[in-house]
């Protein structure tokens, strides 16, 4: 599904500061039946820690749920839904999103992806039915880190929850539901064309002092890609030229955590490769504290992640910007910061806060950190049963 969502190391052997696993969100992934399983740790987050050893907010259970949510244990394939339930909305989602939809942006991702947490990460889990990718279009029993927030969105911008997936397909697509016309590249087609097309706007320099990314993707880049082969697409279609992306470095990010609001996507971006056209990896939602919580407490990153139990989860949101820190295999280079914009009647119905002003933009030399080692996570193996 789009190489932020999909890139699974898939033909030539990976070199060896390649991430041990694809990370998920910009990139089409290639089929369960194309590639074997990555590893259980290791991934867009490199490692198995995440809030499970790492997180010691007392709000986070085991798994990065608020306390007392139903967290499933088994994670094998029995555990997936096999109706048709996997390809509708949950009923409960439905209410959910129905009650909430006079709430703020941030109580209306939280809302509408509740009932999502614990379900299991899945790699390429969307595609458009038949053809090239034939993954169903829309499912809402697995997700990865992408088709999750497309989702998530799609309900909570669309008036009513029957229409999101027209939502889904504005952001995933450039034309009708193609192949062909997925935006399968993040920096060059996903969130600048979300941008263009007012579905989010760029609040990277709002919330700290943003630098920017520029990148010139040529044919050379492009050919001497290792992933290139994960995509079907003529030489034609692959895009070119510069692009640019503001970003939080990790020390500026860790000081915006406090600024960021809640319904607000975070972009995980790493350093930049001369031979790779891609450095977005990851991409969750920010959700407002529990209801009930402490004022002052941290708002939380709620994602598909292949962290520990590979999951849709919790971490807490300035955990999250202290943990890029320890990536070694790709070092991390910072976040963006994007916001859903409301449309249709909420435009005028709803009293959206003003943007905060910019910030001036960073300065100096870019922070370098040393990493600290990741411990893997011991992930409990189920037996698969009929």
């Amino acid at each position: 599904m789009g190489w932020l969502l999909l890139w699974l190391g898939v033909g030539s052997a990976p070199a060896a500061d390649d991430p041990p696993a694809p990370a998920p969100l910009v990139e089409a992934e290639p089929t369960a039946s194309e590639a074997p399983a990555p590893p259980l740790t290791g991934d867009d987050e490199e490692g198995g820690g995440g809030a499970l050893p790492g997180g010691p907010d007392p709000t986070l259970g085991p798994a990065g749920q608020a306390v007392g949510a139903a967290v499933p244990v088994n994670l094998s394939v029995s555990a997936v839904p096999r109706g048709p339930e996997r390809w509708t909305h949950p009923p409960d989602v439905l209410v959910r999103v129905r009650d909430a939809r006079t709430l703020s942006i941030g109580e209306r991702v939280e809302r509408a992806s509740r009932a999502f947490l614990g379900l299991p990460y899945l790699n390429d889990a969307a595609g458009e039915g038949v053809g090239i990718d034939p993954d169903p279009p829309s499912r809402y029993d697995a997700f990865d880190c992408l088709t999750f927030v497309e989702e998530v969105l799609g309900l909570a911008l669309a008036g009513d929850p029957l229409y999101a997936p027209a939502v889904r397909d504005a952001l995933r697509y450039a034309g009708p539901a193609a192949y062909e016309h997925r935006r399968h590249f993040m920096e060059a087609a996903w969130i600048p064309d979300a941008i263009r097309n007012g579905l989010l706007v760029d609040i990277t320099g709002r919330v700290g002092r943003a630098r920017v990314l520029r990148k010139d993707v040529t044919a050379e880049v492009w050919r001497r890609w290792k992933r290139r082969g994960l995509f079907q697409l003529p030489d034609t279609a692959l895009p070119l030229g510069e692009w640019t992306l503001p970003y939080l470095d990790l020390a500026e990010a860790l000081e915006a955590v406090p600024r960021i609001p809640a319904g607000a996507l975070v972009v995980t971006m790493r350093a930049e490769r001369a031979y790779s056209p891609v450095v977005v990896t990851h991409i969750g939602m920010v959700v407002p504290p529990p209801e009930g919580s402490p004022p002052g407490t941290e708002a939380r990153m709620r994602h598909a992640t292949r962290m520990g139990l590979r999951t849709v989860r919790d971490d807490r949101l300035g955990w999250y910007a202290h943990h890029l820190r320890d990536y070694v295999n790709w070092p991390a280079l910072g976040i963006s910061v994007l916001m859903p914009r409301e449309q249709g009647p909420r435009i005028s119905a709803l009293t959206t806060p003003a943007l905060p002003p910019l910030f001036p933009p960073a300065d100096g030399p870019t922070p370098a950190f040393t990493p600290t080692p990741i411990p893997a996570f011991p992930v409990p193996v189920a037996e698969d049963t009929p």
